[in-house]
């Protein structure tokens, strides 16, 4: 997939929208929900402005993220050539640590930017060489001075592990809050670049100088701009009880986990509650002590009313937020108007497609358009926010004649965006009507996380036609008439292929019964898979003999002048292949086997169709015809 530019500074008709953070809370009339759906096995968590339904998040029982996780280590390999080592942290698989990633200089920390909720990637470190420098002018060392096997380090967790490789860890611990980051390598306090103000950025700096402990750091995240100061108090507090409860496990016998990201509904309260978050309910007892205890704890005021949900109908079905998970999960969304929207995902990009559907419009086609299009932007930052699509996305809005028109639709879809926290890219809307942007990823979207591939079309989208699949069918069996020696057969298919053979396509049936000698019986098998089918020998034929090549039996290479016969001589039996008799009739996969498969009615070995073993007669019955 295409990388997502960082910013839009490279082309001058992009715009990197601000985060919706940066306006300060208590402008906006929205009263926000969140509503918890805890269970066994599943936790979800749904998230309700204006009362409608704007993010789901989801968290099973083993999915519970390491990436934050803050871990006593043990150096189990140090590897000089590679300028890295291998930590165990106590994962099936040790982790990698290179040397750029091991620091523990407070001057090494960056303290200009951060946007992430995780521990801060390591931007400038050169990997490859003992002789890098990193951005601060420091020389990285070998790996070799400053680590050896059985070392116990702290280490943090930057990235899952992936497949073969082991999780990547740093040892720049950097512990998240809603609006600070806690740096205990630091002393300083640093704010987000992305802060442009300058008045803001000195009078967060004091706030968090007077409010922080000694000896630690903190980064103000973009989203603290205009956090009030007992906002940041509250994020303080946090941070520090976390960094001092790792602090109380240094001497744990390592691989411990020192620190643990907090579960899904309390992260959702650190990160995403506000003033303007009006209550939280939740319908599991043991979830609702956590958070009151959190909010109490951590929340600033106006803390939020946290409610226990006590009704016997499940929680999300009370507030219809069931019925709105199905709809929005679909590849078509219904607009008010009666336009829709195409949403298609795939591995490159993810496209939207607008149109006007049942909307016909009142005077013109220019007004029925624009409508249109300024109602699809708002449900299309919706879609983006919900799915949490992330990666490269094209919008294909419907065509509109002038300039103006196309300006206050893209004006309209910035405005829309200023309430998606995820940042984003957005070109200007070309000449052809799409619109080209990005976002950035925060987690798994959320059709990956709830949905999987099709395992009928395995995720094509789509199968061979019933069309397709009966004249494939006549095809192979033309093909191998030879094979066949005058005996019955009949074609097991899947229902709709059956159908096609005994109507539409009933004449070339009959010709190749014709062709063949007998009449070909169709048998419709439900279950079956439209692009599979089954041929069956319902009687017993000649045998055939035909070269196997990897068995070196009746081929070329074996044929030997002729010899006179001795009198005496008793005739040899004729060398041929080995007899195999096939078995009852069973589904086969179209694409993986393209010749027949031949079967009796009678059970019996296995009949190797790749390799075309012939269909001999079973003992019992040569025996029969003996006697």
């Amino acid at each position: 997939m295409s990388t997502p530019p960082d910013t839009g500074a490279s082309r001058p008709d992009s715009i990197v929208l601000p985060r919706p953070d940066r306006q300060r809370w208590g402008n906006s009339p929205m009263q926000n929900e969140i509503l918890i759906n805890a269970s066994r096995g599943e936790t979800r968590v749904a998230i309700l402005e204006r009362g409608t339904l704007a993010e789901l998040l989801v968290e099973r029982r083993g999915e519970h993220s390491m990436v934050g996780s803050v871990v006593k280590g043990r150096v189990t390999r140090v590897l000089p050539g590679m300028q890295a080592s291998f930590v165990d942290i106590g994962l099936e698989k040790a982790a990698f640590l290179y040397a750029g990633d091991y620091y523990e200089y407070a001057s090494d920390v960056d303290l200009g930017d951060e946007d992430g909720d995780g521990p801060r990637p390591q931007r400038n470190g050169n990997r490859r060489g003992g002789g890098g420098r990193r951005g601060s002018g420091r020389v990285v060392p070998k790996i070799d001075t400053i680590l050896s096997e059985g070392q116990e380090i702290m280490v943090q967790v930057a990235k899952e592990p992936i497949g073969t490789k082991g999780a990547r860890i740093t040892s720049h611990v950097a512990i998240a809050g809603r609006h600070l980051v806690l740096t205990p390598s630091g002393s300083k306090v640093g704010v987000s670049r992305r802060i442009d103000s300058d008045r803001e950025r000195r009078r967060l700096r004091e706030i968090v100088e007077r409010l922080r402990p000694p000896g630690v750091g903190f980064i103000i995240r973009t989203a603290g701009e205009g956090a009030r100061e007992a906002d940041l108090e509250a994020d303080v507090s946090y941070l520090a009880a976390a960094w001092e409860a790792i602090q109380s496990q240094r001497d744990a016998r390592a691989p411990a986990v020192l620190y643990a990201e907090p579960s899904l509904p309390l992260r959702v309260v650190r990160d995403v509650a506000n003033p303007e978050t009006r209550k939280i309910v939740v319908d599991s007892k043991q979830v609702y002590e956590e958070m009151t205890s959190f909010v109490s704890r951590f929340v600033a005021d106006p803390k939020p009313r946290v409610e226990l949900y006590r009704d016997t109908l499940p929680i999300f079905d009370h507030y219809g937020i069931e019925a709105e998970i199905d709809a929005n999960l679909s590849r078509k969304v219904w607009l008010k108007s009666g336009g829709y929207l195409i949403v298609d995902q795939s591995e490159a990009l993810t496209a939207i497609d607008v149109n006007t559907g049942r909307y016909v419009g009142k005077r013109d086609l220019e007004e029925t358009v624009l409508k249109t299009n300024l109602e699809a932007v708002k449900e299309v930052v919706h879609q983006l926010r919900f799915r949490n699509i992330g990666g490269l996305i094209i919008v294909d809005l419907i065509d509109m004649e002038t300039s103006e028109n196309r300006e206050k639709v893209y004006r309209a879809f910035q405005e829309a965006l200023r309430q998606d926290k995820a940042k984003t890219n957005i070109l200007k809307i070309s000449e052809l009507g799409l619109v080209e942007m990005t976002r950035k990823r925060t987690r798994e979207n959320l059709v990956q996380q709830l949905c999987e591939p099709c395992f009928y079309c395995e995720g094509r989208g789509y199968v061979l036609s019933r069309e397709s699949v009966t004249h494939k069918v006549l095809r192979e069996i033309r093909k191998d008439l030879p094979r066949f020696g005058g005996r019955q057969i009949a074609i097991a298919v899947s229902p709709r292929v059956a159908e096609m053979l005994l109507g539409a396509e009933r004449e070339a049936l009959a010709e190749l019964s014709t062709e063949l000698g007998r009449a070909v019986e169709v048998r419709a098998v439900p279950g079956l898979h439209q692009e599979q089918f089954e041929v069956i020998a319902l009687d017993s034929g000649p045998p055939v003999e035909f070269p196997i090549p990897w068995l070196g039996l009746g081929g070329p290479e074996q044929e030997t002048p002729d010899e006179p016969e001795a009198a005496s001589a008793p005739e040899p039996a004729p060398l041929a292949a080995p007899a195999v008799i096939a078995p009852r009739a069973r589904a086969m996969d179209f694409e993986d086997f393209s010749p027949l498969d031949l079967a009796e009615e009678e059970p019996g070995p296995a009949v190797d169709g790749e390799n075309r073993f012939p269909i001999l007669p079973r003992p019992e019955q040569e025996q029969g015809e003996e006697s």
